[in-house]
């Protein structure tokens, strides 16, 4: 993680593709001083000045559960437009994003999601009435919400997630935001 933040926030220039092949332990796992080295560079990606200060704040502010600040760090992004409905943003971001800040990955991410929208009892009335909850906000995000997701922000996106995949393989209850 740390050699990814370093790539992504200090250098601006990160390896795109850091999936389990292209990572190499270079010594025993069982020392405290483990040394990796990425290998195909194949998928690299450069992020400007601006836009990694702004993502520095958003991760902050991500972690913090600070939506109406991370709503202005969208916007400096380019994510969300100037005039978005802040009133109607910042409550989908907290449902959306406070269970992933948990951490445990997809899995845990379900789970919340489950309890949030009451859908953990198990009986089809409450997994139907609980879709169609969240099938709701979804559309909502998408129809009234005019997000767009800048194409560096795809690449970046695949990195992390990749990188959060094989963190969690190692410990379940790895969170990429801490």
């Amino acid at each position: 993680q740390e050699a990814f933040l370093v790539q992504l926030f200090s250098e601006g220039f990160f390896h795109a593709d850091p999936h389990p092949g292209n990572i190499l332990l270079l010594n025993e796992s069982n020392t405290t001083d483990a040394k990796l080295a990425l290998i195909d560079c194949g998928l690299m990606a450069s992020i400007q000045q601006d836009d990694r200060d702004n993502m520095i704040s958003a991760v902050i502010h991500l972690a913090n559960k600070d939506y109406a600040s991370l709503v202005d760090d969208f916007m400096k992004l380019k994510i969300l437009p100037e005039d978005s409905d802040r009133a109607a943003i910042i409550p989908l971001m907290d449902k959306a994003l406070s269970p992933y800040v948990k951490g445990g990955g997809a899995k845990k991410y379900e789970e919340e999601l489950k309890k949030m929208y009451g859908m953990e009892e198990g009986s089809i009335q409450s997994q139907v009435g609980g879709f169609q909850a969240m099938t709701q906000d979804a559309l909502t995000v998408m129809n009234d919400i005019p997000f767009s997701i800048p194409p560096y922000f795809a690449i970046l996106g695949r990195a992390i997630v990749t990188l959060e995949g094989v963190a969690l393989t190692g410990d379940e209850s790895y969170g990429i935001i801490m």
